[in-house]
């Protein structure tokens, strides 16, 4: 009898797993369910923001592309999970039986300091994006004071420290840097620190860029407040302290959306409603259930004095859908074999004409090693990055067999790794 897989969310992690699926298996079912009609190319929302591409640029619409590879599409809302009779609700009321479920939805973002939603701008969904490169271009005709960072509880800091880096370059372009001060205010403990205790020199980088580019830096604190013209933070010993702002861009806090929470504790971490896994990202109750990308609970790298969390990067997220895509055919066809991904991580932040990367493998410490550049072609690199993912997703592939070697021959990483037991917390290593 024909398995039916159901993957909620049509993001990175979902095309991912669906094509991976498909490759394993041209028997299966495979379902799609997105409430966005359109797959969009997230490390291009900082680029969307700054007016530097448009919407049709960095997405390409579901319903045409899915069927020409056998995958289901069902453009709606998922409500709700029934895990003990293998059911997915959809918004409109109707149902989807499923032998698999992998929840891919992504995070729903949580805007925790008073104000951050009303005053503050975001660029993690393209709608946000665009509405930023809307305020941008009326911050351009009356410049002021930035404020750029992330609220307690934040996991995702990359997209900060590229948000303030582009804006520099655009303000030199524009001939108006002179008017603008910078700040970056964050709940990490310093700079480079990003969620992973820094990665390899990410501090002495991070500091050195700041300094270069005269972005001030103010680190391990709280913010609690955001006006329309200032942002309102806290010290460790509950000082009160404000810095004006003309235009703010802060990142959210990420937590599971509603539909996972429906699932229940078993499914649903009761601390922040992200998808309970194991090392081969399989829910430890419900064995057919599978979490795929942002959405998964990823333990803290370390305890931080205002709170932070491990980000999930779009390389550990390949790495995922594959380890999750193997586990189910394996599973389907009676094989023990399982798999988990090593979470290796390719990180690249664009500064306008030069970026800076890193390569961390893995990137959840221990790590075997970690390579960091920061050149002109680095930013060439991303933009080029930017058109083969958008290539892979439009044929059908988000693995393809020669970028497997290539990681495994230029970078010595390989997505994933064979592993007898999965009982373990995701991350820890097989």
């Amino acid at each position: 009898m024909q398995k039916h897989v159901v993957i909620i969310g049509g993001g990175v992690g979902g095309i991912a797993t669906a094509y991976n699926l498909r490759k394993l298996d041209r028997n299966l079912k495979i379902t799609i369910v997105s409430n966005r009609p359109y797959f969009g190319f997230t490390p291009a929302f900082p680029h969307l923001a700054m007016g530097w591409r448009k919407f049709e640029d960095i997405t390409i619409p579901l319903a045409p592309l899915l069927p020409k590879f056998n995958i289901d599409f069902v453009n709606e809302a998922a409500e709700a999970i029934d895990p003990e009779n293998n059911k997915l609700k959809l918004k409109s009321g109707a149902e989807l039986e499923y032998d698999y479920l992998v929840i891919a939805t992504g995070p729903k973002l949580v805007f925790g300091a008073e104000g951050q939603e009303e005053n503050s701008t975001s660029i993690c969904t393209a709608e946000h994006a665009m509405e930023t490169q809307k305020k941008l271009e009326e911050f351009y005709r009356n410049p002021g004071p930035v404020v750029i960072g992330a609220i307690p509880g934040v996991s995702c800091f990359g997209p900060a420290y590229e948000f303030a880096f582009m804006l520099n370059y655009e303000l030199v372009k524009r001939n108006i840097r002179h008017k603008v001060p910078i700040t970056y205010i964050t709940s990490e403990p310093y700079v480079g620190h990003l969620g992973l205790g820094g990665v390899g020199p990410s501090r002495r980088m991070m500091e050195d860029l700041f300094a270069e580019k005269d972005i001030k830096y103010i680190t391990n604190v709280k913010v609690t407040k955001i006006e329309k013209d200032k942002v309102i933070y806290e010290d460790l010993d509950g000082n009160t302290y404000e810095e004006p702002a003309s235009l703010t861009m802060f990142m959210p806090r990420f937590q599971g959306p509603e539909v996972v929470a429906s699932a229940g504790d078993k499914v649903a971490n009761p601390m922040n409603k992200m998808v309970l896994v194991n090392r081969c990202f399989q829910n430890p109750t419900y064995g057919n259930i599978y979490g795929v990308g942002v959405v998964t609970a990823i333990p803290p790298v370390e305890k931080t004095p205002i709170p932070t969390g491990a980000p999930k990067t779009g390389q550990m997220i390949e790495g995922m859908a594959m380890a999750v895509a193997l586990n189910i055919v394996n599973d389907i066809h009676n094989s023990p074999d399982r798999y988990a991904p090593t979470l290796a991580a390719i990180c690249i932040a664009d500064m306008g004409k030069e970026a800076a990367g890193f390569v961390a493998n893995p990137v959840i410490p221990p790590r075997a090693w970690v390579k960091t550049k920061k050149a002109g072609w680095v930013h060439y690199l991303k933009t080029a990055f930017e058109k083969y993912f958008l290539w892979k997703v439009k044929r059908g592939d988000i693995a393809p067999w020669f970028e497997e070697k290539a990681l495994e021959l230029f970078l010595h990483i390989k997505p994933v790794e064979p592993c007898r037991e999965c009982e373990g917390s995701p991350g820890s290593r097989c």
